[in-house]
Order: C-alpha cells, then structure tokens, then sequence
C-alpha cells in the first residue's frame, strides 16, 4: 500500500527585483474568507505611497477606477491554474508588472503598478 502525504508549505513573501518590481504576488498573510465565496483567499498589501491609482487594465494609460491611500489593505486576485493557484502579475508594453486587486465584485477588479515604491506585502 503506498501512501502519500501532503505536507503543507509556508508562503514566503515576495521578494522585488533590483528596480523594486514584484512579479509574483503571493504573500504569509491572506484576507479573510468572504460570506458566501467561492474565491480563494487573496493575498494582501499595504499601500506604501501617499495615494495609487487603481486602473481599469494593466496600463499607465488605462482609465483610473479608483485611488488608495496610504496604509489601505489591498487583497490581490487569485486564479485558478489546474491544481494550484496562478499568482503571477500582469504586464504592461513595458514589461512592467501590475498586480490585479478585488472589488465588490469581479467586474469591479482595477490593477496597481506592483513596485515597492507603491506597495508592500503584508508580513504580519
């Protein structure tokens, strides 16, 4: 008889590239389990700049949805991806990671420049 075990592994926080760009966006702490949702928990994020934008689509040039200010939790999308979730972040033209925040709802989804300039992981 085999048997297999899972063992449960800790998320690390992200780590940001030399330019402070996070491509990832899974973090230790998660936002509660909403009433009544299928969705996984999403990761969460503390706005580190005095105001961001959160806009419409990966873009710069994107309409602005609607602007954080600092110390706001922000809880980032999760997706589905076969049997773990996918937690890589958007990019823009430029190659710039953007990472994708939840609303109300999944229409109401906007996306934030993810740089350290502008955002954080949230660590405890």
């Amino acid at each position: 008889m085999l048997i297999l075990a899972v063992l449960p592994v800790p998320v690390q926080a992200q780590t940001a590239d030399y330019k402070g760009n996070y491509f990832r966006n899974e973090t230790p702490i998660q936002a509660p389990r909403r009433l009544n949702s299928v969705l996984s928990q999403g990761s969460l994020w503390r706005v580190q700049s005095n105001s961001l934008n959160c806009r419409r689509s990966a873009s710069v040039f994107s309409p602005i949805v609607r602007t954080y200010l600092k110390d706001n939790l922000l809880e980032v999308e999760v997706y589905r991806g076969g049997s773990d979730e996918v937690s890589i972040n958007y990019l823009d033209d430029d190659g710039k990671p953007w990472m994708p925040v939840r609303g109300e709802s999944y229409e109401d989804r906007c996306f934030v420049r993810a740089n350290s300039l502008y955002i954080l992981p949230v660590m405890e």
